[in-house]
């Protein structure tokens, strides 16, 4: 072909090396067709060097008299179509054109010649299908950007000219590559989308031109793109181009990554005067017309981008961290400023879909065990938690008080230092300095049920100021508060809990002690409410002045004087030293510590103390030398103090020197508890060590103890320690008792591990059995409700376990073990977690004892029947926990046990194989050789040396499982025919393990031969009487055998009947045990271990334990009592016999056993679970029982409910007041108050409605029995089951429910009526405006088309005969608030699944029966308004009296979702099931509103996650499916309320939500890879294919395939999975990977 240059492609080729590769040569060729239409140089290096030694003016000159002239452009198709003949590679000649049009449109942009002829090429080439945009587009992008960076870097110039850069970039050249700044250009895909590979060569390094402010010469005369100047030329050049590519069919990777760059272009736009700290500003002086034209041209790009009739990108991605919009300096641009309004309205619909209704109502309540989260909301709903995240809260927003709500709820209710320490924040005083950047806020999706927001020190700090404030409230002006109590006596109880708290704050940091002091004294100063004349706060301050971080902040303060005078002003009550007499302990604690601080001060610095005390100084010395008398009289005898009976006086004085020398006053109680002395005690050991036994004192009350200095409680126990657990002294009862009572008066101060603590400080004394007994007795009899308190349960169990393991195998180490498995016993049973054993002793095992398991297994069954799993970790360590327990357990369990299992757990233990008959078979071929062995061994006329001789010499270690069931064949009702000593010494030379195993394995024997006997005809009773007598002998007669363990294996063989028979026979028929009891009962005294005076009586090993228990040793004994060892396995028998239908039998070892039950450390929450899990299963009468072993002065049982209980005819109806006031009782003791103030008419926005009601007490749980507020302020120990007053508050409530006659329908009918009930209004009420209210009407059609009419009431109809005779004023009673919906929600979530399933029905009842779910005939307007006046937050909506039932039902299913534990929120989709068909957008928005909070929970568990999607497209599908039952008429212009962008808006925001959603589950499991599983795609897909043809395409991301959806293209299995899926399809089986399908 010639051309009019004279060149053409030949010349193009010819400039090819012959030795290059083909690649190259392609590249090459390409790039010399471009440079010649160009008109670029194309000369040689030697050229360009001697050019380089011209001058300027004379190669200027040369260049325009020797300038080639182009071709034409019309000339260039017919060129490259040439050019293609000669490489047969057409697609690498592709990528080397796509790479060359790119660098050249960097290049060449400044030359509006050369764009335009690069414009025609490639609009050329596409059309011809020569350019691939997808692949083209990247490339450009890459380049554009590099060249943008280092633009904006302004690198110095460089010598390079853009042909040899280019080339570089190329890999060959004609001329060799020249050095170029290397740019690193940011990846285009971002973590939400990757871009696929490329075949051309990377470019984003090289490739650009020389870097300079203005621009530089190239080769042919021309300036290059570089500094600010790219903003005006390359940008709009680049949308031209990009506008050109979208209105070709671009796949989702490449629109993505235009939509990326066109982001980052906005983002960056004032980049320039932002560095230089100007503010952006749009003039025609430096070009920023310009700018703003290109910006026009982004903002249309990205509308075109998020077309949703393209669907090329998801409006997702304007949502995303590397896609959005972020500017700091806005331009005065409409276009671009209605863009960000449309993505924040559209980012706030979808806030609104996940975000619950009151969700600033959410709050721990510290009301149950498990502590759930408080969470702040981010952009888009979701909850986050972090440092960052809580000190960027604004003082004073809803998020605020929200926060502070929370705080003072807790400091009122005084939760554990576990939950403290998880959620809040050191002071910036105090907090450590960490390297490197501060952690990004966290999304709380793993771990959202467990605490895990922080609190800012500065909400702590405002907190504790208010309870200050509140806790100063005068005595006769704190009636109208439930906070504070109305008592001398309450009051000073609930500052010693508040001071313990406030010193684990000052300890810990947590507080600014300085900012704390401005704030307190400004309080104090601001007089907006009256301050009783107290002492108190002074009090306060004297608890922490010992503290290392207050005598820091003191010492570094700069305004010492004004800190001083602030913390003097606190001092308010002066007492003249004559009136000082005759006070009560507190009163002259208060009264003398104000002094003793001041002259602690004054002794420092006399001038400013007495400038700022001026003539008062002589009054506070003259206290100091009264302090100083009587201590020194005590010193010299002539005062004797008794600290076990001190009189008033003796003890506010002791109180006071306590916090003023607690050194010598703790040495002095020290003193007095060893001031009986000690005798020398021979150990009966092998070591044979002497030790010293503290003779009893009586121990310290427990007042006393309370008013003592913290700092000097610390001293004191820490000096206790020192005596109990080295092992050279045996302590007193009654110090030990004092230590005990100590950590219980000090729970979040003193509070330790005792054996992991205990075991680093005094190992070698905890090596010793004696040290270990004591610690575990503490703990088994002492300190259980502590470590329940402080939620340590599961770590003092993982402790105990490592002892088990290690010990079990020893012999001779009956009492340790046996003590030690009591104690796991004990603590399984309070526990509410899954267990799993973890292998942290080297060498050793993860085999818990068998008994254990056991035990384990029925906790599990109950856990997750009467509480659920609450978190998502303990779901996933469920199968492991079970495998562990399965493989070190020999047992299975009875039908009539697992038919009260839980479905999961009873699938797993079902097909486990029984093998008793195997253990049987060998019994029967070992049983000739161990009953001879026995009959020589045992014999009475053989010692115990013969008996030892013969078994050594029969070689008896084979058979050694089989002791006991052959000593008791042998014995067979006999005891004078076997030698009962050598039989108990042989028991004691096993080790534990294999005593457990005898005697399993005995039980088993023992069953066998009654039923063989019973078929040879003998009589059942005559063989239970003669099993039952030959067991009480080896049990209580000898105590050979433990009686715990016997009687669990006899009760874990329920399916043999003559098991329990033998049970009830031990327990009930049969006298040893049972008068054993009673008399320990009648010794041991009440309950009440901490009120016990003294002193106490230390009983013989033996005596207390038998002769097995006891041990060889015969350690001196604390606690440790034989019928002790029964309080948990009483309750295990229990729920055999009624898993065996014996509930008469139960009912009769209740009573029998009630006084011993009452020492149960958990005797509460036994009943309240019982009652859960047998629920439906349980008379009357067993249930009454239950309720009356209770200690119900301690229970705040409503007055209507015992009345029920108690009367002749529990079975009727209880009325609505009943529910209502249960309810109220929650609101008043439960719930978070919205206010500080209880008798404010209004909440902290002025909202009505939220103040607590006065309502009749006696009918509501917390104040029945008890007294109202004194209740609230006892200490966590002086409840039933140890814990707050609200955890108290609450499970009575349950108990109440629980204890109802079935069904549970009815109960859930009448609290849901109580919570969303809106009455009707009297005659002539109006609303705002004088207009009568049509949302207030129960029955009827709505007077306005624009609000929603209630549905009838829930339980009207069939409860109208119990409230006939009701008065007026109780319709006004039965008014639902926000707080009350929050208090039904909770309660509900605490109740077992037996009454979710008529919540469900009933809350679907109420919401169907709403007019305008169904109705389809209205027009669109009118339903938006209808919908939106619905969704209504209660609180809002009480405001404005706008409140309906619908309304407030989705608030109760968002209140009662957000407590429900994890396993059960898959019973959530019921509500939505219930409702189907979906007979409208309405109704389809509404079911969208139900289930979206729940989406930010079910992330993180991928099969409930996905079920949850199949469920929301499929009551998508009743609306806009293929098959929908809707009228033809349901547009999309009917859904346009939730996303106003075109005529489609809800299946949009639907749309917006679903992408939402699924990119959560991508955040869920790492942040980092950003994209969504593959079955989730796959389960998308296959429901989209149900949507109307006109609806799918909004979807198409949503999909497996990899041609239309970002997500599956930019993921690397997906075409993989995809073939395998449809080979499956072909196959007709499941396709991998992909098991959720089937829930579609």
């Amino acid at each position: 072909m010639e051309l009019s240059s004279g060149g053409g492609v030949s010349g193009a080729v010819a400039n090819v090396g012959n030795g290059a590769p083909a690649a190259q040569n392609a590249r090459v060729a390409v790039q010399d067709l471009f440079n010649l239409y160009l008109g670029r140089s194309t000369t040689s290096k030697s050229d360009a060097i001697s050019r380089e030694q011209q001058s300027s003016k004379l190669r200027r000159k040369m260049s325009a008299t020797n300038r080639p002239q182009p071709p034409k452009d019309e000339n260039f198709l017919a060129d490259y179509q040439e050019l293609q003949t000669m490489f047969a590679d057409a697609e690498q000649l592709r990528s080397s054109t796509e790479a060359v049009l790119a660098m050249l449109v960097v290049q060449c942009s400044y030359h509006s010649l050369q764009v335009e002829f690069l414009l025609s090429a490639l609009q050329t080439l596409t059309k011809l299908n020569l350019i691939r945009w997808d692949t083209f587009l990247p490339l450009l992008l890459r380049a554009v950007s590099a060249c943008e960076t280092a633009g904006l870097q302004q690198a110095p110039p460089a010598t390079s000219t853009p042909a040899s850069v280019a080339s570089h970039m190329l890999g060959n050249s004609t001329t060799p590559p020249l050095s170029a700044p290397a740019s690193p250009a940011p990846p285009l895909s971002s973590s939400l989308i990757a871009s696929p590979t490329h075949s051309a060569v990377d470019t984003s390094s090289n490739i650009l031109p020389s870097n300079t402010a203005t621009g530089s010469t190239n080769g042919s005369g021309g300036k290059i793109v570089s500094g600010p100047r790219v903003v005006t030329w390359l940008r709009p050049l680049v949308c031209k181009i990009l506008q050109a590519a979208l209105e070709a069919e671009l796949k989702p990777v490449a629109c993505y990554d235009v939509l990326v760059q066109i982001v980052s272009w906005i983002n960056q736009w004032d980049l320039r005067s932002a560095t230089a700290g100007e503010r952006p500003s749009v003039n025609k002086d430096d070009g920023r017309v310009e700018s703003t034209a290109w910006l026009h041209d982004c903002v249309e790009l990205i509308w075109a981008l998020i077309d949703e009739g393209k669907c090329r990108v998801p409006f997702y991605a304007l949502l995303h961290d590397r896609s959005q919009l972020k500017i700091e300096h806005w331009p005065e641009d409409e276009l671009l400023f209605a863009l960000f309004l449309e993505v924040h309205r559209r980012r706030d619909k979808i806030s609104l879909h996940i975000q619950m209704l009151d969700h600033h109502l959410h709050c721990p309540t510290f009301a149950t065990l498990r502590m759930t989260a408080l969470t702040y909301v981010g952009s888009l709903g979701e909850p986050l938690h972090g440092e960052d995240v809580a000190n960027a809260i604004p003082r004073g927003s809803l998020e605020w008080e929200r926060a502070l709500r929370c705080l003072r709820h807790a400091l009122r209710f005084n939760p554990s230092a576990d939950w403290w320490k998880k959620v809040l924040l050191s002071a910036p005083r105090y907090r450590q300095q960490t390297q490197g950047q501060a952690a990004p806020p966290r999304a709380a999706l793993i771990s959202l049920t467990q605490p895990a927001s922080e609190f800012s020190a500065d909400m702590t700090c405002e907190a504790v100021v208010d309870r200050i404030m509140e806790l100063m409230t005068p005595i006769n002006a704190a009636s109208s508060s439930a906070y504070v109590s109305m008592t001398e006596a309450g009051r000073w109880q609930e500052w010693l809990i508040f001071a313990d708290l406030f010193y684990f704050f000052m300890r810990s940091g947590y507080i600014d002690f300085l900012e704390f002091i401005d704030r307190l004294a400004a309080r104090f100063a601001r007089g907006d409410q009256p301050v009783m004349r107290s002492n108190h706060v002074t009090w306060l301050l004297a608890q922490v002045f010992r503290l290392e971080t207050v005598t820091a902040a003191l010492s570094s303060d700069s305004k010492k004087l004004e800190t001083a005078q602030k913390i003097l002003s606190f001092h308010m009550a002066e007492r003249p030293v004559d009136q000082t007499t005759n006070l009560a302990p507190q009163t002259m604690l208060l009264d003398f510590v104000g002094s003793s601080q001041i002259l602690r001060l004054w002794s420092i610095n006399r001038a400013m103390m007495e400038q700022l005390t001026g003539n008062r100084m002589p009054e506070h010395i003259q206290k100091g030398k009264q302090i100083d008398e009587w201590w020194k009289q005590v010193l010299k005898g002539e005062r004797v103090l008794d600290y076990s009976n001190l009189d008033d006086k003796s003890m506010g004085m002791v109180w006071v020197l306590s916090h003023t020398v607690s050194q010598p006053i703790c040495e002095a109680v020290m003193a007095w508890l060893n001031s009986k002395g000690a005798a020398d005690y021979m150990s009966p050991g092998q070591t044979g060590d002497r030790l010293a036994i503290i003779h009893e004192t009586r121990p310290l009350p427990i007042v006393l103890l309370s008013g003592l200095s913290l700092h000097m409680s610390s001293r004191l126990i820490n000096n206790i320690e020192e005596v109990m657990f080295p092992g050279q002294h045996v302590p007193s009862i009654g110090m030990v008792e004092t230590y005990v009572r100590l950590l219980l008066v000090v729970p979040q101060t003193l509070f330790r591990h005792h054996v992991n603590g205990m075991m680093q400080r005094y190992q070698q004394g905890l090596a010793k059995p004696g040290v270990s007994l004591l610690l575990l007795e503490i703990l088994n009899y002492r300190l259980i409700p502590l470590y329940r308190y402080q939620n340590k349960i599961k770590q003092l169990l993982f402790d105990i376990a490592k002892i088990l393991i290690t010990v079990k195998t020893k012999r001779g180490e009956h009492r340790l073990f046996r003590l030690a498995e009591n104690l796991g016993i004990n603590l399984i049973l309070s526990m509410r977690d899954v267990f799993l054993i973890k292998k942290e002793l080297k060498g050793a095992s993860t085999e818990f004892t068998e008994t254990l398991n056991r035990v384990m297994v029925i906790n599990l069954a109950i856990t997750m029947k009467t509480r659920g799993i609450q978190d998502f970790d303990q779901l996933v360590i469920l199968q492991p926990a079970l495998e562990q327990i399965l493989a070190n357990s020999q047992h299975t369990w009875s039908e009539k046990t697992m038919r009260h299992f839980p479905p999961t757990l009873r699938d797993v233990l079902s097909g486990r194989p029984d093998k008793r008959q195997q253990m049987i078979q060998q019994w029967q071929a070992a049983e000739a050789t161990v009953m001879h062995t026995l009959r020589a061994v045992l014999s009475p006329a053989h010692d115990l040396a013969y008996a030892m001789t013969t078994l050594n010499a029969m070689n008896f270690s084979q058979h050694r499982q089989y002791l006991c069931a052959g000593a008791l064949m042998l014995m067979d009702g006999h005891l004078e025919s076997i030698n009962t000593a050598n039989l108990g010494r042989l028991i004691k030379e096993l080790s534990p393990e294999e005593v457990t195993t005898n005697i399993y394995t005995m039980v088993d024997v023992l069953l066998h031969n009654i039923q063989m006997q019973l078929q040879h005809g003998h009589l059942a009773h005559d063989l239970l009487l003669r099993a039952s007598a030959g067991l009480a002998v080896l049990m209580w007669t000898q105590e050979i055998l433990p009686f715990d363990i016997t009687l669990l294996a006899l009760a874990d063989r329920d399916d043999d009947t003559n098991a329990l028979r033998l049970v009830i026979g031990l327990l009930l028929d049969r006298p040893e045990f049972l008068q054993r009891m009673q008399h320990q009962c009648v010794s041991r005294g009440q309950q009440e271990h901490w009120m016990q005076p003294g002193p106490f009586q230390r009983l013989d090993p033996q005596q207390a334990l038998g002769q097995h228990l006891a041990g060889k040793d015969r350690y001196p004994i604390f606690f440790d009592e034989m019928s002790l060892r029964a309080l948990p396995v009483i309750p295990l028998i229990i729920y055999r016999l009624i898993e065996n239908d014996a509930t008469d039998t139960a009912e009769r070892l209740l009573f029998s056993y009630q006084r011993l039950l009452l020492h149960h450390p958990a005797q509460f929450s036994f009943v309240r679970d019982t009652l859960a899990y047998f629920y439906g299963s349980l008379p009357t009468k067993l249930i009454v029982g239950l309720l009356r072993g209770l200690d119900l002065n301690k229970i705040p049982f409503s007055e209507a409910f015992l009345q029920h209980v108690g009367g002749q005819n529990p079975g009727n109806i209880l009325p609505h007041e009943y529910y209502h006031n249960l309810l109220q009782g929650l609101v008043n003791k439960v719930i978070p108050p919205s206010s500080k103030s209880r008798t404010s008419a209004a909440g902290p926005d002025g909202l009505p409605g939220l103040a607590r009601s006065g309502s009749n007490r006696s009918q509501a749980p917390g104040s029945g029995n008890a007294t109202g507020a004194a209740e609230v302020h006892k200490v966590f120990y002086q409840h039933i089951d140890p814990g707050t007053y609200s955890q108290l508050v609450l499970e009575t409530a349950v108990v109440e429910l629980l204890s109802l006659p079935p069904p549970s329908t009815q109960v859930v009918t009448m609290l849901v009526n109580a919570a969303v009930r809106v009455p009707s209004p009297p005659a002539h009420s109006t609303g705002s405006g004088g207009l009568v209210n049509p949302c207030l009407s129960t029955v009827g059609t709505p007077r306005s088309p624009l609000l929603p009419t209630s549905p009838t009431n829930a339980g009207d109809n069939q409860n109208a005969a119990s409230n006939t005779g009701a008065a007026s004023n109780s319709v006004n009673l039965l008014t639902s608030c926000p707080l009350v919906i929050q208090a039904c929600g909770l309660l509900l979530a605490q109740l077992p699944t037996a009454f979710h399933g008529g919540f469900y029905s009933e809350t679907a009842r109420i919401i169907k029966e709403c007019w305008w779910v169904s109705d389809t005939t209205r027009a669109p307007k009118e339903m938006d308004a209808v919908f939106g006046h619905t969704v209504w937050d209660p609180t809002w909506a009480v405001q404005d009296e706008m409140s309906s039932v619908v309304g407030n039902t989705l608030a109760l299913l968002h209140a009662f979702s957000a407590n429900l534990p994890f396993d059960w929120l898959e019973g959530m989709h019921s509500v939505i099931t219930l409702q189907r068909p979906i007979s409208s957008v309405a109704h389809l928005r509404l079911a969208f509103r139900i289930m979206g909070p729940l989406l930010p929970r079910l992330v993180i568990s991928r099969t409930l996650f996905a079920k949850t999607l199949a469920l929301l497209f499929t009551v998508m599908a009743d609306v806009f499916g293929r098959n929908s039952v809707v009228s033809a008429n349901c547009e999309a212009a009917e859904i346009s309320d939730l996303v106003d962008f075109l005529e489609q808006e809800l299946m949009n925001c639907v749309v917006v939500v679903r992408h939402h959603a699924v990119m959560m589950e991508t955040q869920g499991i790492s942040s980092a890879v950003g994209k969504p599983r593959p079955e989730t795609l796959m389960l998308c897909s296959k429901a989209v294919e149900r949507l109307r043809p006109d609806l799918q395409h909004l979807f198409r991301h949503l999909s497996a395939d990899v041609n239309t959806s970002i997500y599956a293209a930019t993921h690397p299995k997906m075409a993989q999975l995809q073939q395998q899926a449809q080979q499956a399809l072909q196959a007709h089986q499941r396709p991998p990977q992909s098991t959720m399908l089937t829930v579609i």
